[in-house]
């Protein structure tokens, strides 16, 4: 029971901290953002980082520099995505509903869906005794 207690309170503690990154924005809209043909390259640059573990939750808001550390590129070569800010593994590619997911393996991916004229992203890596979370604004790059 002390179990359960503690991740349901380790739960809510998670929710409160995204709270102010989720509370003023508006709802995606009902389908999965297409990805051109043209397209070599998806980044982005996080503005938040939440780091995960059992015993505790922390939400930071990254400065320029911490972002930029944190940067997601994806490359696209032949209709093929690769994590190029993740030691280049190869991404699967999946839609549904408002939501584009990227993914390597279980607990590993990228997710996105447009938010009015942007497109905001979500990247998730498990670690061996937690997660890391970002979140920021995604960029469609096109025939570089």
């Amino acid at each position: 029971m002390k179990r359960f207690i503690g991740l349901a309170a380790a739960a809510f503690g998670v929710a409160a901290l995204l709270a102010p990154t989720i509370v003023g924005q508006t709802q995606a809209t009902s389908a999965s953002v297409p990805i051109p043909p043209n397209a070599v390259a998806l980044e982005g640059l996080p503005t938040v980082r939440v780091d995960s573990a059992q015993s505790n939750t922390t939400r930071r808001v990254l400065n320029e520099t911490k972002s930029m550390k944190g940067r997601l590129v994806v490359k696209i070569l032949d209709g093929q995505y690769y994590w190029a800010s993740r030691d280049n593994r190869r991404l699967r590619l999946e839609a549904s509903g408002p939501f584009t997911y990227l993914s390597s393996e279980p607990g590993n991916y990228i997710r996105f869906t447009r938010i009015d004229d942007k497109v905001a992203y979500v990247e998730h890596v498990d670690t061996a005794l937690g997660s890391v979370t970002w979140w920021g604004e995604l960029q469609v790059v096109v025939g570089r």
